[in-house]
């Protein structure tokens, strides 16, 4: 929760922000016989909330599985266009332990690049000039029966204004001259080497508008997350 404040006060910096980290240049093609890098897509993780009156964002269940299915579609017809040979993860809709705590390691990985590697208040000097992150070597555990080379995740979230904070935001400009912050979406998308648990690629995406329940803006959004990607 407390990123997601971390993220309202720098969108307030700026209308958009998008800036992308890479540890390397271009992907390794591993032995002579594979011309292309294989990518494992791992599960979107992505969350919807809705904003109270106080601006609080509260989890919606139906907006973030309509996420779901308009990322998804937004993210197939991307990978067509590109220039890598990708899969899907497959699994049980409940995904083992794991699978799921690996998730839960990349989500901590990205809010502590979005945190320290960015220029802001809590950027490490260490970190200065140089790109240095990794999962661990826990991710190994998803080459099998994939033949990966690297794994791409997916860390979303995204708010809307009830119309409760809409009221709020139009009362506070209206008499006291104040704007409020409305909804906010925050993309964090990690291109991770399977062998090391490095992560080769970053990118992050800051913005107050797109709307991931329908499918133009979640195909915008989509696009915008895979820019600078290496290949």
């Amino acid at each position: 929760m407390r990123r997601f404040f971390v993220a309202l006060a720098m969108l307030a910096l700026g209308a958009c922000t998008q800036t992308n980290f890479r540890a390397q240049d271009s992907l390794a093609r591993g032995s002579e016989s594979v011309q292309t890098p294989r990518i494992l897509v791992m599960p979107i993780d992505v969350v919807l909330s809705e904003l109270s009156f106080g601006g609080f964002p509260s989890p919606r269940a139906d907006w973030t599985q309509a996420a779901r299915g308009t990322m998804a579609k937004a993210l197939e017809l991307e990978l067509q266009e590109a220039e890598v040979d990708f899969v899907n993860f497959s699994g049980p809709e409940t995904l083992p332990d794991d699978v799921a705590r690996i998730l839960r390691t990349n989500a901590a990985v990205g809010e502590s690049i979005q945190a320290h590697q960015y220029d802001g208040p809590a950027a490490l000097p260490t970190k200065k000039g140089t790109f240095d992150w990794s999962l661990g070597p826990e991710v190994a555990a998803l080459r099998a029966g994939n033949d990966a080379n690297y794994g791409l995740f997916f860390h979303v979230r995204d708010s809307y204004s009830s119309g409760a904070r809409v009221a709020a935001q139009v009362v506070a400009a209206v008499v006291f001259g104040v704007g409020l912050q409305g909804g906010v979406q925050v993309g964090l998308v990690s291109l991770v080497d399977l062998e090391t648990g490095k992560v080769v690629w970053f990118n992050r995406l800051l913005r107050g508008e797109g709307d991931l329940r329908t499918d133009g803006p979640a195909r915008e959004t989509m696009k915008m997350l895979l820019t600078g990607m290496p290949k």
